[in-house]
C-alpha cells in the first residue's frame, strides 16, 4: 500500500462540511490546496526541497512518462466540486464509490485522469500499480507515473485514512471559528500522530508546494486560518 498525506480544512470544531458542500468559501486555501495536491517533486524525488518558481507546479514529463500526483475523494467530495471545476486539473482523480459501473455514461469516463475504485483499498491499489510504472496500467490511458498521493475527503474516507499506517501527514487548515457543520474530520490520536510547530509544519509545505512560505498564518475576510501539519509518529 502507498503512502499518502490527508488534506482537510476544518473549523475549531472539526466540522468540515455542511450540505455536501464547503460552509466556506476561502480563495487563498483554495489555492493553497492547488499548489499543495498539485506540485510534483522535482527530478521525481520524494525529498527534493529545492524550491521552484512560484508557476512551476504543475505535472512534469519525463521520457514520454508524465508524472503526476493523485487525489483520492469520495463520490460525494467529487459531487461538490462544481463541475466546470472538475476532474481536478493537474492531477489524477480517482473517486472511491461502492458502484463498479458509477462512472458508466458520465462525460468523466472517457478522461484519461479520471478512474474509480469501489474501496479507499482498491483505490490505493491502483495508485500503487501506476506509482513505478513506466506504462499504462489501465487499457487506453496515457503513459503516467504517480508520484504523491492525497485523499481529500470526505468523512468516511478520512476515517478509514487517518487509522492507515501509510498516512505521513495530515495537512490541516485549521480555521479559528466555529461554523455550522453536519460533517466533521475523526479525532487526531496523539500518539499515532504529533502536531508540528509551525517553522517545521512551513519547512515542510515548503518542501510539499516548491514555494517559500513566509507564514503559515492566513487573513481572508471574516476568517483566520493556519496551515497546520501533523506527522505521524
Amino acid at each position: 500500500m502507498p503512502p499518502f498525506s490527508i488534506v482537510v480544512a476544518a473549523d475549531q470544531t472539526s466540522g468540515i462540511g455542511l450540505g455536501g458542500d464547503l460552509p466556506w468559501r476561502l480563495r487563498k486555501d483554495m489555492a493553497h490546496f492547488l499548489r499543495l495536491t498539485s506540485t510534483v517533486p522535482r527530478h521525481g524525488s520524494q525529498n527534493d526541497t529545492a524550491i521552484a518558481p512560484a508557476a512551476d507546479f504543475s505535472t512534469q514529463t519525463d521520457h514520454g512518462v508524465q508524472r503526476i500526483n493523485a487525489c483520492i475523494m469520495g463520490r460525494k467530495t467529487w459531487e461538490s466540486i462544481p463541475k466546470k471545476f472538475r476532474p481536478l486539473s493537474g492531477r489524477f482523480n480517482v473517486i472511491v464509490s461502492h458502484d463498479p459501473h458509477y462512472l458508466a455514461g458520465e462525460p468523466e469516463q472517457l478522461d484519461p485522469m479520471v478512474v474509480s475504485a469501489t474501496s479507499f483499498e482498491a483505490a490505493l491499489d491502483l495508485v500503487q500499480s501506476l506509482q513505478a510504472s513506466s506504462g499504462p496500467a489501465i487499457s487506453d490511458r496515457p503513459s503516467i507515473q504517480i508520484e504523491r498521493v492525497f485523499l481529500i475527503g470526505g468523512s468516511q474516507l478520512y476515517s478509514e485514512g487517518i487509522e492507515s499506517k501509510e498516512c505521513k501527514y495530515i495537512f490541516l487548515t485549521r480555521i479559528h471559528a466555529t461554523v455550522e457543520c453536519d460533517a466533521f474530520f475523526p479525532e487526531i490520536n496523539g500518539s499515532e500522530y504529533t502536531l508540528l510547530s509551525a517553522e517545521e509544519a512551513r519547512s515542510v509545505l515548503e518542501e510539499y508546494t516548491q514555494q517559500i512560505l513566509e507564514t503559515t498564518a492566513v487573513e481572508e475576510g471574516r476568517y483566520s486560518y493556519e496551515y497546520t501539519v501533523y506527522r505521524r509518529n
